[in-house]
């Protein structure tokens, strides 16, 4: 495979399991009417997916070295998939938010940086630098779609 296509791939891939990641922050208010959630509740809420991510970083990046990158960003999209699944469908209030948020942020702690080693393990020379700019360009795209997206089927689908 081309790197050009590898490294298209990747960062699709990096967008699509990423996409939902700033999906809760953009609708908090409205979490924040329907739960009667506090403002201290609320953040309690959002700082779950960031304080997951934080612990888990550390474990799911060295284990790069160990495991095939590959199966570490797989499992993670499938925990991140888990946890969007899991907050839409069964979140009610505070702690089954902060229960699913703290599974998407052990998700995105397994896609970005292994993520980018998968990458950098398939993409050499001087494809490289610009496989690694595109993948960091990814993640914001994702994050802005997150925004868009929950904010579109926030209006749409109530």
């Amino acid at each position: 495979m081309s790197p050009f296509r590898i490294i298209g791939v990747v960062c699709a891939s990096q967008v699509l399991v990423q996409i939902g990641a700033f999906a809760v922050p953009a609708l908090l208010p409205i979490f924040i009417d329907q739960w009667a959630l506090s403002n201290t509740d609320a953040g309690w809420i959002v700082s779950a997916f960031y304080a997951a991510y934080t612990l888990a970083v550390p474990v799911l990046v060295s284990l790069t070295d160990r495991i095939d990158p590959k199966k570490i960003y797989l499992g993670s999209a499938a925990f991140t998939a888990i946890a969007a699944i899991g907050y839409a469908v069964l979140a009610d209030g505070l702690w089954s938010a902060m229960a699913f948020r703290a599974l998407a942020g052990i998700g995105w702690a397994g896609t970005y940086m292994p993520g980018l080693k998968a990458l950098s393990d398939f993409v050499e020379g001087q494809h490289q630098s610009r496989a690694v700019a595109l993948h960091a360009a990814s993640v914001g795209v994702s994050g802005a779609l997150s925004f868009v997206i929950a904010g579109a089927i926030a209006s749409t689908f109530g």
